[in-house]
């Protein structure tokens, strides 16, 4: 019986961990920040800034509503540091951001 139940609990704990790598799992700053130079077109001091400002952002234990506002907070922040074609790209890609999410 104990086997059962251990057997069940490591299949569980597997299909777990599937659908977390499937959906993306959590990802760090630094694929953040990769992914944001490729369709940005970053330079090394900005990737390096915005890679500083999403590893603060992380460390900080939020509620979600605490969330939401700081990352409106992190966005500004990254805007900051963007050049004007960059700035309306990182907006575009804002919008575009919760027309995925619903596709789900």
């Amino acid at each position: 019986m104990k086997k059962i139940i251990f057997l069940a609990l490591v299949a569980l704990l597997g299909i777990h961990t599937v659908d977390a790598q499937r959906r993306g799992g959590t990802r760090t700053p630094e694929q953040i920040v990769e992914k944001l130079g490729k369709k940005l077109n970053l330079t090394d001091e900005q990737e390096k800034q915005i890679t500083e400002l999403y590893t603060e952002f992380f460390k900080k234990e939020l509620s979600r509503e605490e969330r939401r506002s700081e990352m409106e907070k992190l966005n500004e922040k990254i805007t900051s540091l963007l050049t004007d074609e960059q700035k309306e790209a990182f907006e575009q890609m804002k919008k575009e951001r919760p027309q995925r999410k619903r596709s789900r």
